[in-house]
């Protein structure tokens, strides 16, 4: 019976490879340099026939060939480039890389003949569907193309002079397909061949069959390993024709089973978008591609348009400003940005004749140093926004009160001493023509304060929209800062120095959180509407009729989503209409990620992973989409095919140890091998970083995640005494994270609160923009009681469209734990 099946199986094989052959299309496209210029005259041939064409000026071309031909594209100073012909290949734009001429590597071994170097990086997928380096196996031997004879049809012949007496093995591996028997192949096709003496352990499903624990491991063109490699670099530029079988829901969903959409690396777009400092347009901006020759500047209303491609960096940089580099994605094509004033720290200070620091030099030491306001302290350095300074020392002897300290010395105040009126300019325009505010050592004063001139320490004007955002609509005219002598912790004083460590530590919460609700975040003007209606059925039939095809922003769509969860309680009718965005948006990630946190706020497990499925098909090299997908699979019980996931992007060699999208992938393995190993059928020896469970378990766990990777924001973290730790998200403070996170394809951060301890923990996040003009949606899952029995967690999601005051998003405490367990 086996022999009758092996021999259906070659019949079929061969069927195949002989319809695919005589499968004739006409293969068009552009090439292209590595410039983006169309290459006129490039040689292009059918490898093995006579069939050939060259490209015209605009570096277009059109040939017949055959499912199955390797088509060849050759010029002078460039680099050949061969590609397979598939069944759905119908275009192939080619770009063409410079040639450097490399010497190939060789090793000298006295006892056997010159051959090439083995590869020690190749990996392959072995016939059970797992990926292993053959090379790193104990005693395994490549054999490469150049050492098989090819005028033969089975490779013991092909191997003769390394195996007189025959094949060491009767198991065979053909790209990927099992079989005791040896194959009939075209030996000019092979690409490696790996004898394999200890290949039972990466064959478990075939134990029964491989009895000597050895395998000949054969990879062809015709492999996975090739196809991947030559389609990763140069995909196939024609639309998807959805000829796919579908696979059960059983089946695993791995890197390895699904179909990769188009790449977009070689793939031109044009980025556009304003440049602004101060909320005020700003031209003359260079806008430049790093590495290449295509570049821009901003036009008189700060605007611009590049060509870039995905991966670019796109640099902006003007004289006095911070330069900003920004990664382009899949989905960008709007980036807003915000300047930000550079401030130069240079080691050497300039010195008078008597050798002190110079007058200019230490006023702008004194100008750049942190200061406290009453709504939380502010660091000219990286705030983003200008803030002028008048030093105490510099006050005119004879000044009468505060108006006459101000008056004419610092810029942008204009000060009426007849009416005793005090307006700030901002760009040129008095500030909604009302007066400004003053903080006086953290006080805040609405009419001008009586101060004694010679008691005046330092003054500080915030004009600026995202100076003095912090204080509120009360803030709309400006803020003046006055720091007195007499209010200063900064003596000599053994116990004023004490009072200073008390209430100057700036790592203390400055209590300038507001308390804003979910919903007054997530609701707008359409969802509202909703309310109006008697029954959530006349409130969903109005939004079929009237809504669902008129409203042309996403986010609207979600808010309506989210009202019939907040108002009518019905997660079903908020679970339609996230389908049909879905199905809507199945191109931009980023907006499916956003549907995909909703869904799993309102519990609707099947449909998350469903989402975060797409999301992996588009982004199959992003971190994050291993780790949401696997985390669906989590929530909805699949631990196995969860724990597949998780182990196949560690062993794709990805840091599992480290601070970014690793660190959480690990930890949530651990979960499984501590929880849920009794459910779970490991293969793999897995080293948790914690020797036993009670060391894993935390009072709290909280997870951030953020659709879009250029949102920009700051948490703020307030333990019970009231001292804060602050991680920033922002290109001025952390670029080296934004960069690793953009290129390692990540956008979420993980805390732990070990113990919640008496008192209340706070939770608080400023957000700042994200260069586009859709919202940022956050995702925040507070786990409690992590890695215990009692377990349990929330999920809320979050819309930020405007940059903000800073927002309380939790309080916790150990009343909160009780309650959850």
């Amino acid at each position: 019976m086996k022999y009758v099946l092996l021999l259906f199986f070659l019949f079929t094989f061969n069927y195949s490879l002989n319809s695919q052959t005589n499968n004739t299309k006409e293969i068009t496209g552009i090439v292209t340099s590595y410039l983006d210029e169309p290459m006129k005259d490039v040689n292009i041939i059918i490898i093995g026939t006579f069939k050939g064409t060259k490209t015209n000026e605009n570096g277009e071309y059109a040939l017949q060939a055959n499912v199955g031909d390797i088509i060849e594209y050759s010029s002078i100073g460039f680099r050949t480039i061969s590609i397979i012909v598939e069944e759905i290949s119908n275009i192939l734009n080619i770009k063409m890389d410079p040639f450097i001429t490399e010497l190939d590597e060789v090793i000298l071994d006295p006892i056997k003949e010159i051959g090439p170097r083995m590869d020690y990086n190749s990996k392959i997928y072995t016939s059970n569907g797992s990926s292993v380096n053959p090379m790193l196996l104990n005693g395994a031997k490549q054999f490469s193309p150049d050492r098989i004879q090819k005028q033969f049809l089975l490779l013991s012949d092909g191997l003769k002079y390394y195996y007189p007496d025959g094949l060491p093995s009767n198991n065979f591996d053909l790209d990927g397909v099992f079989t005791t028997a040896e194959p009939t192949i075209d030996l000019s096709t092979i690409l490696n061949v790996y004898y394999i003496p200890e290949a039972y352990m990466f064959y478990p499903g075939y134990l029964d069959k491989i009895y000597n624990k050895d395998i000949i491991v054969i990879r062809t063109t015709n492999s996975k390993e090739y196809k991947e490699q030559v389609a990763e670099k140069y995909k196939n530029q024609n639309y998807y024709k959805e000829d796919a079988v579908t696979t059960p829901k059983e089946s695993s969903f791995s890197s390895s089973t699904i179909t990769r959409s188009q790449t977009t690396e070689n793939t031109a777009k044009i980025i556009h978008g304003k440049v602004t400092y101060l909320n005020a347009p700003l031209p003359l901006v260079n806008v430049i591609v790093v590495g290449k020759y295509t570049g821009a500047k901003t036009d008189s209303n700060g605007k611009y348009s590049i060509k870039a491609n995905v991966n670019d960096i796109i640099q902006f940089s003007y004289m006095g400003f911070a330069t900003v580099s920004v990664i382009v994605e899949d989905v960008t094509e709007v980036l807003d940005i915000e300047m930000v004033e550079k401030r130069n720290e240079l080691d050497e200070i300039i010195v008078t004749a008597d050798g002190k620091q110079g007058k200019a030099a230490e006023m702008a030491k004194k100008r750049e140093q942190k200061f406290a306001t009453g709504m939380g302290n502010i660091d000219p350095k990286i705030s983003g926004f200008a803030t002028a300074y008048l030093d105490g020392d510099d006050i005119t002897p004879g000044a009468r009160d505060l108006l006459d300290v101000i008056n004419g010395k610092v810029s942008g105040v204009t000060v009426n001493l007849a009416t005793r009126e005090v307006m700030l300019r901002s760009t040129g325009s008095i500030l909604n023509a009302v007066p400004p505010i003053w903080d006086v050592d953290n006080v805040i004063f609405n009419y001008i304060p009586e101060i004694e001139p010679n008691n005046i320490k330092a003054i500080y004007i915030l004009k600026s929209l995202g100076a003095t955002t912090r204080y509120g609509s009360q803030a709309r005219g400006g803020v003046i800062v006055v720091k007195t002598r007499s209010g200063d912790f900064s003596s000599n004083n053994a116990k004023t120095n004490k009072i200073a460590q008390q209430y100057t530590n700036k790592d203390f919460y400055a209590n300038d959180a507001s308390l804003i609700d979910l919903a007054s975040l997530n609701s707008n003007n359409y969802a509202d509407a909703m309310e109006a209606f008697e029954t959530k059925q006349k409130a969903f039939i109005y939004y079929e009729e009237n809504l669902k095809d008129q409203l042309t922003s996403y986010a609207d769509h979600l808010a309506i989503a989210q009202k019939f969860v907040s108002y009518f309680n019905d997660t079903n009718l908020s679970a339609q209409i996230l389908t049909d965005l879905l199905d809507r948006y199945s191109t931009d990630p980023e907006i499916m990620k956003a549907i995909a946190f909703h869904f799993q706020a309102i519990g609707n497990r099947n449909k998350a992973i469903d989402a975060y499925e797409r999301i992996f098909k588009l982004r199959p090299k992003y971190g994050q989409s291993y780790r949401d997908l696997a985390n669906a699979y989590m929530e909805n019980d699949l631990f196995d095919k969860s724990w597949r996931l998780y182990m196949s992007f560690i062993m794709q060699g990805k840091v599992a140890n480290d601070e970014g999208i690793g660190q959480l992938i690990y930890n949530e393995l651990e979960w499984l091998y501590f929880i849920r190993k009794d459910r779970l059928h490991i293969r793999e020896n897995f080293v948790p970083k914690s020797e036993k469970l009670s060391e894993f378990r935390n009072d709290v766990r909280l997870v951030f995640e953020w659709n879009t990777s250029e949102a920009e924001f700051d948490l703020e973290f307030v333990n019970p005494e009231l001292r804060s730790y602050v991680f920033n998200h922002t290109l001025a403070i952390n670029q080296e994270l934004i960069t690793d996170e953009k290129l390692n394809g990540y956008s979420s951060k993980e805390f732990f609160i070990e113990d919640l301890q008496d008192g209340e923990w706070l939770v608080n996040i400023t957000y700042k923009g994200n260069k586009k003009p859709q919202p940022t949606y956050f995702k925040i899952t507070k786990y409690y009681n992590w890695g215990d029995s009692t377990q349990t967690k929330d999920v809320e999601v979050y819309q930020f469209r405007h940059e903000s005051e800073k927002i309380q998003l939790m309080s916790l405490n150990k009343l909160v734990l009780l309650a959850k367990q």
